[in-house]
């Protein structure tokens, strides 16, 4: 014989049901206001980007405090706060980082060919083209850890000390430190030149980004010429003057750039 099972009703009491009615609302508007909240912080999070021009430069200041030069054709992206247990900026192109220190929020700065420099609080500059396959950064002060992939394409890191230059070859994944006192790296956020014994090829890599303007170098022009001398206010004339005097290399203009938005071209020659 089969026993037939009854479905047993429970009722409950109208105050219980009462209760248990609110609780539901109060989980409901409880999920509610954490999810939207959750949103809030989302969107309160924002990515800006800064772009300077070639021949130019500026200072930028984050939420945090942090002060960054910002070097001409260069690109800095950062969020309007930072909201994480890091502080993340990318750049594309040079600047000079004056961190503010904290503890509990490293600050990290991505750079082209999968690389980031990691600090804390300290004073450096980083030069990353994306367009460059060398990346550079001059440490002034403090201590900075910087990541890269190395020739075996695995990650690797180095940790600089004050007054030491880094340079990573992305293509290789070779690196070379060198000892400097930073003051041929960082002249630019001052608005000075400096050369020592400086190439030909540098020193023109220098003044067309400083002021903007197209070399066209004649295959005749010898390449072991080197200079010295720091410019401060000086004019784009008045320093290939200084280069043509010390040298067999002469300069003109090929174009003008007045009523034109095509860029200065310089022909060097001899």
């Amino acid at each position: 014989a089969f026993s037939k099972k009854t479905k047993k009703t429970i009722s409950l009491h109208p105050v219980t049901q009462r209760i248990l009615r609110i609780a539901a609302v109060f989980v409901v508007a409880f999920g509610l206001s954490y999810a939207m909240i959750q949103v809030l912080q989302k969107e309160d999070i924002e990515m800006q980007t800064v772009y300077v021009p070639a021949g130019q430069r500026t200072l930028v200041t984050l939420a945090d405090g942090t002060t960054v030069w910002v070097n001409g054709k260069s690109t800095l992206t950062f969020p309007n706060c930072f909201s994480s247990r890091t502080r993340k900026v990318e750049l594309d192109g040079e600047a000079y980082f004056d961190v503010r220190k904290d503890p509990e929020k490293q600050f990290i700065v991505s750079t082209a060919h999968q690389s980031a420099i990691k600090v804390l609080g300290t004073k450096f500059n980083v030069k990353a083209y994306r367009d460059s396959e060398e990346i550079t950064t001059t440490l002034i002060e403090g201590k900075v850890h910087f990541e890269f992939n190395n020739t075996a394409q695995k990650p690797q890191y180095i940790t600089m000390a004050p007054g030491q230059k880094l340079i990573y070859y992305s293509q290789s994944g070779k690196t070379e430190l060198y000892t400097t006192s930073g003051e041929g790296e960082l002249a630019w956020k001052d608005g000075i030149i400096v050369f020592k014994q400086t190439s030909l090829q540098d020193a023109l890599e220098i003044l067309a980004d400083r002021y903007d303007v197209e070399f066209i170098v004649r295959r005749n022009v010898p390449d072991d010429d080197l200079f010295s001398g720091t410019f401060t206010s000086r004019s784009l004339e008045q320093i290939l003057n200084y280069i043509e005097a010390s040298s067999k290399i002469r300069w003109r203009y090929l174009n003008s750039v007045q009523g034109s938005k095509e860029k200065m071209k310089i022909e060097i020659f001899i």
